[in-house]
């Protein structure tokens, strides 16, 4: 990626295909973005009332959940990041489910991957794409307003 896109934003998208020989040419897909919300996990409770146990109710765990991750104000100078967005929106099955890395960079700090916050999806796709509107008299910098990526897991990257 430019540095000089990573100047402007905190938020680096990384794609990676597996599995998939179709997808292949989707690896390295990258994008940076200066705003990402989404990166949650929520695992639901279910509470079981115990016969002895009278001090309340025992509290087991269900499934998780994941919202969407939503990607706003970015840009890309990547071709395959737009194939990724096509082949989700227009392309045939099977659908380009993708594994995907999110860098946070903190502003003043030395960018490289050593350094960066990660989080990382399990088969993402894209739901939802708008693009920045345009404007004959100022052209805006910004061509991706928000992408929003369904998955299946999350992980923060520790170390």
């Amino acid at each position: 990626m430019s540095d000089r896109l990573l100047t402007t934003f905190n938020f680096e998208v990384q794609i990676s295909a597996t599995g998939q020989e179709s997808l292949k040419e989707l690896t390295g897909a990258r994008g940076a973005f200066s705003e990402v919300s989404g990166l949650e996990i929520n695992v639901k409770s279910r509470e079981i009332r115990e016969g002895g146990f009278n001090t309340g109710t025992r509290q087991l765990l269900d499934n998780t959940t994941h919202p969407a991750i939503i990607l706003r104000r970015g840009m890309t100078i990547n071709t395959a990041f737009w194939r990724w967005i096509q082949r989700c929106t227009h392309g045939p099955y099977p659908l380009p489910y993708i594994n995907g890395r999110i860098f946070i960079y903190p502003p003043s700090v030395q960018r490289d991957d050593d350094t960066a916050g990660q989080w990382r999806f399990e088969n993402g796709i894209v739901t939802k794409v708008s693009a920045a509107n345009l404007d004959a008299v100022s052209v805006s910098a910004v061509p991706i307003e928000e992408l929003h990526i369904a998955h299946e897991g999350l992980t923060r990257i520790l170390g």
